[in-house]
């Protein structure tokens, strides 16, 4: 069952938006830990599928590229 809400979100279920994102719900149980948004609605927990697709996106990093060549091979052309 989905719920919408006002805003124009739709709370989903948690095992449907797990099969969504193909993790188990074990890893959506860590996610809550770190501040994933979810709701219990009669017993059952939901999450709202557009803020919890932009609380993953919004996790995403990215690592600075490497430099052309070592700081070692660097310092060994100087000498």
């Amino acid at each position: 069952m989905h719920i919408k809400l006002p805003n124009g979100d739709t709370l989903v279920p948690d095992g449907e938006i797990a099969a969504e994102l193909a993790v188990v719900r074990r890893t959506l149980g860590g996610w809550d830990r770190d501040g994933c948004p979810f709701v219990i609605v009669g017993g059952r927990k939901y999450r709202p599928r557009n803020e919890t697709l932009s609380w993953i996106a919004s996790r995403i990093q990215r690592h600075n590229p490497r430099r052309g060549r070592p700081r070692k091979a660097e310092a060994q052309v100087e000498a």
